[in-house]
């Protein structure tokens, strides 16, 4: 249920911040890589600080993965609005 919610979060972060630079000229590959650096960014930050939380690679394979669906439904809408 974990990896479900990081999926589905990371997927509304991507499709949500591609909806909102739409109207700009945006790379959606940069906007992809962003989203999973970030993801593991996060996932070290876990690691480093003293917050008794850890680095787990599934956590960083679901956000890689819901940015990667997200950043597909993208593709997806921006071919049916143009």
């Amino acid at each position: 249920m974990d990896k479900l919610i990081h999926l589905i979060l990371y997927l509304t972060f991507i499709v949500l911040w591609g909806l909102s630079l739409f109207k700009s000229r945006f790379s959606l590959k940069l906007l992809l890589s962003i989203s999973i650096l970030f993801g593991l960014f996060l996932e070290f930050l876990q690691h480093i600080l003293p917050f008794g939380r850890y680095f787990d690679w599934g956590d960083f394979i679901a956000n890689s993965t819901g940015a990667i669906i997200g950043a597909i439904i993208l593709l997806f809408l921006k071919k049916k609005l143009l």
